[in-house]
């Protein structure tokens, strides 16, 4: 039996909070990158995948070290991926969003074997439900737009939610994008 969308939300909801920070963190931590670069006169980035590999480590480090500690929660590190196995009832992977509520992947055979809802991975409790810890940026690239968690067979999305902040959470409010002010003095 693999846990569906209403036990995984439940399960996940005490981290919700601290899921959103690691995001933040790591994301946050591009930014800076981007600022800095800048401040210096470096051209921009070549390649969309050099922000998703820079974001990628950045969010995986941050998750270690909230994680790392948590008795309830264990961190798989390989070559290619970190995955975080909370309670045995969820299996996660960070991972930058489409529009689909779909991670972008490489298909490589573990891409495969963990979007595959039914393949087991070695180590890990075959009845752990496998989600991506979905990131989107808003259009501008400088801050976290939102986050979902979503389970997916192959292609095929087969739920997800998102996770808003405590207090949204708490009292049922679903959180919008705000919208982008043009600097104090343009027209």
């Amino acid at each position: 039996m693999q846990y569906g969308e209403d036990e995984v939300r439940d399960f996940l909801n005490p981290y919700h909070d601290r899921i959103l920070r690691v995001i933040e963190q790591g994301y946050g931590e591009w930014v800076v990158v981007k600022r800095s670069m800048a401040s210096v006169g470096a051209g921009p980035v070549l390649y969309p995948r050099t922000i998703a590999n820079h974001v990628f480590d950045a969010i995986a480090r941050s998750a270690m070290a909230e994680f790392g500690a948590d008795s309830e929660v264990r961190v798989s590190q390989n070559a290619q991926t970190v995955k975080f196995c909370f309670g045995d009832v969820v299996l996660a992977r960070f991972k930058k969003g489409d529009e689909d509520n779909l991670g972008r992947n490489h298909p490589t055979q573990a891409v495969l074997d963990f979007v595959n809802a039914q393949s087991q991975l070695p180590g890990m409790p075959p009845s752990a439900a496998k989600v991506e810890l979905l990131y989107t940026a808003n259009e501008v690239e400088d801050r976290i737009e939102r986050v979902v968690v979503a389970a997916r067979d192959g292609d095929d999305l087969l739920w997800h939610y998102e996770i808003v902040p405590g207090a949204a959470a708490d009292a049922g409010v679903t959180r919008f994008p705000m919208p982008i002010m043009p600097l104090d003095g343009a027209t």
